[in-house]
């Protein structure tokens, strides 16, 4: 459109020259060379113009084609950014301190993108931290998979040694087991019988009365068997007498003995020294005219809270 303008005005200044400098007849030659001279200063300066609305016109295209390219440029490094942003957030995991590294580039990513990149200066720096960042990255990258493999090491060792923790565990419940039962075997073993229990009624002299009239103590005598395991040394034996209405006969209500945690009253008590032998024992109790009576006379006798025997016998 310019160049068009420009050559309407020389149209116009070709038809002024040719009518109103035409050389009148008769006229000087001089004033024709001034007209002459004016047209081609008009033709020249017409063209210069042209060439300068041309060059122009070409500046200002070439111009937003740069302003453009930069706002492509911007438009990829942004979108980059963003990419990096959520590639560093993916990294985030339990350990601490690479969470904090995370975070600090994900600080940077955050002021780049706020930046208002308007020139090639601008987006070069904008490159350039777009390159460190990359870098980072795959740092960041690589130390997260070590940190991994390092992890998976360690979870495979632990299931490892938790396996053999619980296998460990279960060996000893069995050996625990095992303990258990033969411990409960080895106090079973231990644990002294009565034996050959003879209950009878006797008179201050020994002798065995069947009359209760002339009944005057009760004797109950057993063997204590043969144990290598039992306890040695001295041992207290128990024996609790019910007469006939099942009431224990004592001399007092105070004297007891610890049975299933129960203090419960005992008739009479020994004490022997045992050393895994046999040993024959003899137990007394006095009795007054007003405990005898007849009926059938039940005796029990324990050793340290378990029974060790039982036996009866009747009086008329």
């Amino acid at each position: 459109m310019a160049y068009q303008r420009a050559k309407k005005m020389t149209e116009q200044t070709d038809s002024f020259d040719d009518n109103e400098f035409r050389q009148p007849a008769g006229k000087p030659k001089k004033k024709t060379g001034l007209n002459i001279l004016y047209g081609a200063l008009f033709v020249i300066l017409a063209i210069a113009i042209v060439f300068l609305l041309i060059q122009l016109s070409g500046e200002r295209k070439e111009s937003a084609e740069m302003k453009a390219t930069l706002e492509l440029q911007k438009e990829n490094l942004t979108r980059e950014l963003n990419e990096l942003n959520t590639q560093f957030t993916g990294l985030k995991g339990v350990n601490e301190t690479m969470n904090q590294r995370v975070d600090e580039q994900k600080q940077k990513i955050e002021e780049l993108l706020a930046i208002k990149a308007s020139n090639s200066a601008k987006i070069k720096i904008y490159e350039e931290q777009v390159t460190s960042l990359r870098g980072v990255l795959k740092s960041y990258i690589i130390q997260v998979d070590s940190l991994n493999q390092a992890n998976l090491r360690l979870r495979a060792e632990n299931k490892d040694v938790k396996e053999q923790f619980d296998e460990a565990r279960n060996t000893n419940k069995e050996l625990e087991q095992v303990n258990k039962n033969l411990q409960g075997k080895v106090e079973q073993a231990a644990v002294l019988k009565a034996l050959s229990i003879v209950a009878e009624p006797i008179d201050n002299g020994g002798t065995v009365q069947k009359k209760m009239k002339k009944v005057q103590k009760i004797r109950v005598c057993f063997n204590l068997g043969e144990n290598a395991v039992a306890k040695k040394g001295v041992r207290k034996i128990y024996m609790r007498i019910a007469n006939p209405s099942q009431r224990i006969m004592v001399k007092s209500g105070t004297e007891t003995f610890d049975l299933d945690g129960t203090q419960v009253p005992y008739s009479a008590m020994r004490e022997v020294e045992y050393e895994g032998e046999s040993l024959e024992v003899c137990i007394y109790y006095e009795t007054t005219p007003d405990e005898v009576v007849s009926g059938t006379y039940y005796i029990d006798l324990y050793l340290e809270g378990a029974q060790i025997g039982t036996t009866s016998f009747s009086l008329k």
